[in-house]
């Protein structure tokens, strides 16, 4: 078992039976370890943008991006553990400009299923793995075009659902047409997508076909991205950064 397993699951057992001393570890790491993430969305972010935070997990970002909206601004969090929502709620229940859906994201809305990890709490999955003895556990699915508005405007949506990315934003289609300045800050994992049935590449050409840009989110700042860097081993993920053909190169 290699060190990184060993830490996760020992950070596994320190949220489910320790979390208050859970919740301020895991902050500081994802504050050193997504520095760059939360760099580029100081930079993207204004008084007053609408955001989808999509797999909002226990909250660590959906504060963040509060706070980097403003109490004008207005924060969407989705998340379907009931184990991380209740978290969640604690977490950001004091702040005014963040609104709780327990629900999956995905490319339809209806009654659906999550694959809980009793392994590890950020990864749930709405699809089943071959193989896996995941625990499914009712859980309701909405698609981002059911649950905005027409015409309503969304400046980002930032996810991180485990390889689930291209059915949620083949529900939010009409959203993405409908905010052509929108940006996306996506978790980008060949391998859980392949393991939930869809090709990596469909989701790059589907950014291709908005006409949006693709970019590596690095400590550097933001650098162009290759196909022809992409890895298919499971321990091989990256953080896109898509924004729109228009929009300038943010450095």
């Amino acid at each position: 078992m290699s060190t990184t397993s060993v830490l996760r699951r020992a950070a596994n057992k320190v949220y489910q039976h320790a979390f208050p001393i859970y919740r301020p570890l895991y902050a500081a790491y994802k504050t050193y370890a997504d520095r760059a993430e939360r760099a580029l969305l100081r930079k993207i972010l204004f008084p007053g943008a609408v955001v989808a935070d999509v797999g909002a997990n226990v909250g660590i970002y959906s504060e963040f991006l509060s706070h980097s909206v403003g109490p004008t601004g207005l924060v969407h969090s989705f998340e379907p553990s009931p184990d991380n929502f209740s978290r969640l709620s604690a977490a950001t229940g004091r702040l005014s400009n963040v609104q709780l859906t327990q629900a999956l994201v995905g490319e339809w809305s209806g009654d659906w299923k999550l694959y809980v990890s009793d392994r590890l709490n950020v990864d749930h999955r709405a699809y089943k793995v071959d193989g896996d003895s995941r625990r499914a556990v009712p859980a309701e699915m909405i698609a981002l075009d059911d649950y905005f508005k027409p015409s309503q405007r969304v400046d980002l949506i930032k996810m991180d659902i485990q390889g689930y990315e291209l059915y949620a934003l083949r529900g939010a289609q009409r959203v993405l047409r409908e905010n052509p300045d929108i940006n996306l800050l996506l978790e980008f994992w060949p391998a859980g997508l392949e393991q939930a049935g869809v090709n990596w590449e469909g989701l790059l050409e589907m950014l291709e076909g908005l006409n949006m840009n693709v970019a590596l989110v690095q400590t550097c700042g933001l650098v162009p991205f290759h196909r022809r860097d992409v890895r298919i081993d499971a321990s091989w993920y990256v953080n896109l950064f898509a924004y729109p053909e228009r929009g300038l190169m943010i450095v």
